[in-house]
């Protein structure tokens, strides 16, 4: 029996090696898509880590209150925590501690602070770095508020401590400027160089606060001062991670919170590791679950083609050799020796198609852009697949009827119908598992819609014969009759793998849209800078001479809505910007943001007063009474971008006397739009008695401004303050009010005088999850808390998502209006924590800014589309359409061939009755055109039907969750018609290629066999 199974291979060896390229492009495809889930999804992983920025890597230990003799141990501890949570990659570790705060002059307080790489985080603006232990530099505000130069000295007394360190006096060496986005903002005073009105943890009252002065980091370790708070962070080396090695650190990293506590003890008051880590590496895991899901899904909508080409194999096949096995039953064959012989050949047909099945696909994973490799996975799966597309083959041997008279594509129908029913019922929140409906449900919805559409081809056949007109030739009447008489075997095929290849086509291009179009909602305009400090007046022309563009200050941050937090950890987002400018600034979304800034923006800018570059401002008031009454000047200065920041002086009396607010004009450009004078004193409280009459005159020489000022008593207890009124005459700013001496000591005393009316209720736009979620209409009220300042909102429209912000709880306003409201209620700071550049020239120049995160909607869409974690989903798609034309193409002209190889007596016949071979040709050419076209556009209205049904269902956001915006199909109609024209001329000329080699076969000679 071996002996006939060799001698029949070597004589239908064509047959063989077609049914081996399915059987083996079958597997092959399994073998991909088992490297793309496991070696591609591990690697992903490793190229996410490596390269993560380092705000995502770095884990931080934080002590609080660090008594002096426990500070080396402690420092210590934390590191080594750290290294052991990150083991086994190399550690780069940095450090930074503050002291307690010690006594300065005058009732101001002041601390040390040491930072491990000073030089990387602060440039020198004169002196040198400090060398000592009693060596220490300051910053540039610290030194003008306090009037130091280098070569002062500056004496601090005892610390404010249980065990307090003696008084110490340092040399000021060096005038420091901090770098941006060096980590300044973790500073106990932000890196601003002082606060006027600092409150500690065990304060009563606000005090002056000034520093750091930055000394020996070392030395400030050594125990010579008890620490306020002390930080290490680690930052591990993953340029080359391994995957095993992430989850392990990951883990590690989890547990490190845990762990420091348990070193650390009663040494200090509070401990915590923080870290961004450990998310970015769940994250990292979630989105290559998400990409393994529709990279199965696809990999199923394949494997179902190979399925449909390999059922096509074995049923013909069995139709070749059917005289063959009955002959050999004749002989006297039994049934056993049959099944043998049938079962050695698929054992050889499997081996050799395994064999050729793995380095192919590892070959191909190598082509789509992944490392070459071979695993036990590929291999099982790719002998998988070839076991199964033997049992396919012999199951096609045995029930050769076609699936539409079975009744099956009725069930078929139903289990599709099922399998949308179950998308279309899935939530809409993440969603990271592998879930079998979505695996499933393409293939079961691509593979109904096709032998649905093999239940209509039989009618039009048979109705077109009978339309076909009485023409005096034969060829096209015969190729009709043909047509509609004869059987297509490979009908399910054709249909299938046309649906599979335009389906395919449209899936990758809604999915590429689809991703772009959150990457426009999730940047919110064309290039974001996130600050890591605070903003800088003229920080705005220095980005737009680097970039370009349109430049505005933004706001996108975390705030409350009345007592609302929000849900699930996430809470409301407000974002804010210039609302004249929306239809140039935001992106995504697809609404009319022009139409929708309309509705925020303020009646009229704030005009203010011109103020000119280095002027010397005098501030200069008096009090009656006998109680000696001072004030902290704020003057809110706005730039040409937009922007406005705080010039703050220290406590200024009411002397009578002129005293100057340096530092206050250096820029270009700028305009005082509001004043703040928060009138101080020891005396204030509830013991005082009577009032005090202030007289405060801002006095700013050369400035010019014809605005119409309004004056007001802040909260809280704004009745402590009576009769604020401002008079604005040339370059003087003249306030007046009466203070309430007595009443509590936490009211404001505040006098709030600006360029601007108080806008009142502040309109915003909100996400209709926000409206949804709170129940709210256009015209609804709410109360939104920006820092520490609530702020009465209005609802005036509500937009499916806010920019910056998809898919969350969020409110739209213009940044304008929401610092009026601010600056009216006596909060001097302009909520401001980006940049955003419409239409930049040169994106990339923002990076060399070093101002905080940037990101550009280019980059995220690459992110989305082209990053190291979705890559598997484009790659297998690149897969399907040329699998799905080899299949069909390979299917066609494997059945060509049989069944001319079975009609090869009725062609000889019809050359015996004198057709020419010309006729002939054209008859068959005909025939199996008229059944080849209407297959090819059934499938590509399935094609269609299934890219508009089932694509949107499928697309997922990188997290799980449904995307915002939401997935509009795409049908792109060149590709598409591309893919149609390639189908139909590569069938047509497989067609022909076959009909001119069997026509030329068939003579008389098949006659007198078959006689």
């Amino acid at each position: 029996m071996l002996g006939l199974v060799g001698r029949r291979a070597r004589a239908q060896w064509p047959l063989l090696a077609a049914l081996l390229a399915v059987v083996t492009a079958g597997a092959a495809l399994l073998g991909v898509c088992a490297l793309l889930v496991t070696v591609s999804a591990d690697r992903a992983r490793e190229k996410a880590a490596a390269a993560a920025t380092p705000r995502e890597t770095e884990v931080t230990g934080y002590a609080v209150t660090v008594a002096r003799a426990d500070v080396p141990s402690v420092a210590a501890d934390t590191r080594r925590v750290l290294a052991e949570a990150l083991a086994p990659f190399t550690v780069a570790t940095s450090g930074r501690a503050s002291s307690v705060m010690r006594p300065l002059s005058d009732g101001r307080i002041g601390y040390l602070s040491g930072v491990e790489d000073l030089a990387q985080r602060a440039s020198l603006v004169s002196g040198r770095w400090p060398g000592s232990a009693d060596e220490a530099a300051v910053l540039e505000p610290t030194a003008r508020l306090l009037d130091l130069t280098v070569g002062d000295r500056v004496a601090l007394g005892a610390e404010q401590a249980r065990d307090p360190a003696p008084p110490v006096t340092i040399n000021i060496t060096a005038i420091v400027r901090t770098k941006p986005g060096a980590g300044w903002d973790r500073d106990p005073l932000g890196g601003t160089g002082f606060d006027l009105a600092y409150r500690g943890a065990s304060a009563l009252q606000p005090a002056e606060a000034y520093g750091p002065f930055l000394v020996d980091y070392p030395g400030l370790l050594s125990g010579s001062s008890a620490l306020s708070r002390l930080e290490i962070t680690a930052r591990p080396d993953l340029s080359d991670p391994d995957h095993r090695d992430l989850t392990r650190i990951e883990a590690g990293t989890l547990a490190a919170d845990r762990r420091l506590s348990a070193v650390l003890g009663e040494r200090v008051q509070i401990e915590r590791v923080g870290s961004a880590l450990p998310g970015m590496l769940a994250e990292a895991r979630r989105q290559q679950q998400v990409t393994t899901a529709a990279v199965l899904a696809v990999g199923v909508l394949a494997v179902a083609l190979t399925a449909a080409a390999v059922a096509l194999a074995g049923r013909l096949t069995a139709d070749v050799r059917g005289e063959e096995t009955a002959l050999l039953s004749a002989m006297g064959a039994s049934r056993w020796q049959l099944g043998g012989v049938a079962a050695a050949e698929a054992g050889l047909l499997a081996l050799a198609a395994t064999i050729l099945a793995v380095p192919l696909s590892s070959a191909v994973h190598v082509w789509l852009g992944g490392d070459l490799a071979v695993t036990g996975a590929q291999v099982g799966a790719v002998a998988a697949g070839t076991l199964l597309a033997i049992l396919v083959t012999a199951g096609g041997r045995q029930r050769p009827a076609p699936l539409a008279r079975s009744g099956a594509d009725l069930l078929l129908v139903a289990l599709a119908a099922a399998g949308w029913w179950q998308l279309t019922s899935q939530p809409d929140t993440a969603q990271t598992r592998v879930d079998a409906v979505r695996i499933l449900s393409p293939a079961l919805l691509l593979a109904a819609g096709c032998v649905l559409a093999l239940r209509l081809v039989p009618p039009a056949l048979t109705m077109a014969d009978r339309l076909v007109p009485r023409t005096r030739g034969l060829p096209v009447p015969l190729a009709v009759v043909q047509a509609a008489r004869r059987p297509t075997a490979a009908a399910l095929l054709i249909a299938l793998g046309c649906a599979a290849a335009t389906f395919g086509v449209a899936f990758d291009t809604t999915w590429h849209r689809s991703q772009h179009d959150q990457a426009d909602l999730s940047v919110g305009t064309d290039l974001a800078i996130t600050l890591g400090g605070a903003p800088a007046a003229g920080q705005g022309a220095v980005v737009a001479a680097a970039v370009g563009g349109t430049v505005a200050p933004a706001t996108n941050r975390g705030v409350a809505v009345g007592q609302w937090l929000g849900g699930n950890g996430e809470p409301p987002r407000l974002v804010a910007v210039d609302a004249h400018r929306a239809g140039t600034l935001l992106r995504g979304g697809g609404e009319d943001w022009a139409a929708v800034g309309a509705g925020l923006a303020p009646v009229a800018a704030a005009e203010g007063i011109t103020v000119p570059p280095g002027s010397r401002i005098t501030v200069t008031g008096r009090a009656t009474g006998a109680v000696r009454l001072a004030t902290t000047p704020r003057l809110i200065l706005q730039d040409p971008a937009g922007l406005r920041t705080v010039c703050s002086a220290a406590a200024t009396p009411l002397d009578g006397r002129p005293h100057e607010l340096p530092g206050c004009a250096d820029e270009d450009g700028l305009r005082l739009v509001a004043v703040l004078l928060p009138v101080t004193s020891d005396a204030l409280g509830w013991d005082a008695t009577g009032d005090s009459r202030i007289d405060v005159t801002v006095t700013i020489p050369g400035a010019a401004g014809g605005a119409t000022w309004t004056a007001a008593s802040s909260q809280p207890y704004p009745e402590q303050l009576r009769e604020p009124a401002i008079t604005v005459s040339g370059a003087t700013l003249r306030m007046t009010a009466t203070v309430e001496l007595g009443g509590p000591a936490e009211a404001a005393r505040q006098v709030v005088a600006t360029s601007f009316p108080d806008p009142g209720v502040v309109p915003v736009a909100v996400s209709r999850r926000l409206a949804e979620q709170l129940s709210v209409s256009p015209g609804s009220e709410l109360q939104v808390t920006v820092g520490n300042t609530p702020v009465p909102v209005k609802v005036a429209s509500i937009v499916p998502g806010v920019p910056s912000a998809p898919g969350s709880v969020a409110l739209l306003a213009d940044l304008d209006t929401l610092s009026r409201a601010l600056l009216a209620r006596g909060d001097p700071q302009m909520p401001v924590d980006a940049w955003w550049v419409a239409h930049p020239s040169n994106a990339a120049a923002s990076a060399g800014l070093h101002l905080g995160e940037v990101h550009t909607r280019t980059g995220e869409a690459l992110r989305l589309t082209t990053g190291p974690v979705p890559a598997g989903l484009p790659a297998v798609l690149r897969l399907l359409v040329p699998a799905a034309v080899l299949l069909l193409l390979a299917g066609v002209t494997l059945h060509v061939t049989c069944d001319l190889h079975a009609r090869a007596v009725e062609v000889a016949r019809l050359r015996g009755l004198g057709m020419r071979r010309r006729d002939i040709r054209t008859a068959l050419l005909g025939q199996h055109t008229i059944v080849m076209v209407p297959l090819l556009a059934a499938g590509a209205a399935v094609g269609a039907l299934a890219t508009w049904v089932v694509a949107p269902l499928m697309i997922r956001s990188e997290l799980g969750a449904a995307p915002v915006p939401g997935v509009a199909p795409v049908w792109p109609w060149p590709a598409e018609l591309a893919v149609l024209g390639a189908l139909t001329a590569g069938c047509l000329i497989a067609v022909a290629g076959v009909v001119i080699v069997q026509s030329r076969r068939a003579d008389a000679a098949h006659l007198r066999v078959t006689s």
